[in-house]
């Protein structure tokens, strides 16, 4: 029980600061729940799958699932690109589902500039069935006596994706419109879905002939919320094994987290795995946060694992 009041109140304090949206370690592989604009950029067709656990240990802690695919159509003049994501947390079950539409515009052979936009639906559901509620007063307004409410809302969002060589640069909003979320309609104040501004950016660096540098860089910036980064540096062995360090700024003092990736492409198939270290007073809760990423491609050929894209 204290666990889950201790959650409770973390989760209150994050949603008054206004930062609602999933937040992914592996943001440089899972760039398309960020930026429609990213669809088809690769180059080629991926299908992608990733779990993350959030704050290890705790009861009713944060997981979020994700399923994805995009493709380039008409020569990569377009891209498509579906997603759908579950997140929980307490007795909050949040699905999500996108469809991403990106145009291309080809510069020259190296630089090409995208613009996306995409569309949204989301379920929000409240279970007050489960045996974690605690109702301290009797009659109290703002729980609900049946054992679920549920509510729907669609959104929109939009983006463009620029890349040059082996550098990529991206802004966007996934959800523009600030949908009323809150389940008592009576209330004069209810939460909202609050819009969340994405920039992103990254480059491959060659060293040697078998290792390459990857920096890569998110920042995140919602209303009445204080800024967000997340800053990695990952080394690329042999076209084949990457592996880095990452770190989050959110949250107070020293930041929010350190974080360790490591990612291996073989053949067709990608494996990731990241472990978020906290610096902050909730990691004297927990035993830290995890993910794990599966990733297929459709390789057209051998060579296109030396393409750069191959790598963002």
């Amino acid at each position: 029980m204290k666990k889950l009041l201790i959650l409770l109140i973390v989760c209150c304090t994050l949603t008054s600061y206004g930062q609602q949206e999933n937040q992914y370690t592996q943001f440089m592989y899972n760039q398309l729940v960020l930026n429609p604009a990213y669809a088809g950029a690769r180059g080629l067709t991926s299908f992608q799958a990733l779990y993350r656990g959030q704050w290890l240990g705790f009861e009713k802690a944060p997981t979020s699932k994700l399923l994805s695919f995009n493709t380039p159509l008409f020569g990569d003049r377009v891209g498509l690109g579906i997603s759908v994501a579950n997140h929980t947390h307490g007795i909050h079950n949040v699905w999500n589902g996108s469809m991403a539409y990106a145009y291309n515009v080809k510069i020259n052979k190296e630089t090409s500039f995208r613009f996306g936009i995409q569309g949204n639906i989301r379920n929000f559901n409240i279970d007050f069935s489960d045996p974690s509620v605690r109702v301290q007063q009797n009659n109290d307004p703002s729980v609900t006596a049946d054992d679920a409410q549920n509510k729907y809302t669609g959104n929109f969002g939009a983006g463009i994706y620029l890349s040059h060589k082996q550098m990529y640069f991206g802004i966007s909003v996934p959800s523009i419109y600030p949908n009323e979320i809150g389940i008592n309609p009576t209330s004069r104040e209810t939460a909202e879905e609050v819009p969340h501004l994405y920039a992103m950016a990254g480059t491959l660096v060659p060293i040697s002939s078998k290792v390459d540098l990857k920096p890569a860089v998110l920042l995140k910036r919602v209303k009445n919320a204080p800024l967000d980064l997340d800053f990695n540096l990952s080394f690329v062995y042999d076209k084949r094994i990457t592996a880095g360090i990452s770190y989050r700024l959110g949250g107070d003092g020293a930041g929010e987290s350190i974080d360790a990736l490591v990612m291996l492409q073989y053949n067709s198939f990608g494996f990731g795995i990241s472990y978020d270290y906290g610096l902050g007073e909730l990691s004297n809760y927990n035993n830290g946060s995890f993910e794990a990423l599966v990733r297929y491609d459709f390789l057209k050929e051998r060579n296109d694992i030396a393409n750069p894209r191959f790598f963002f």
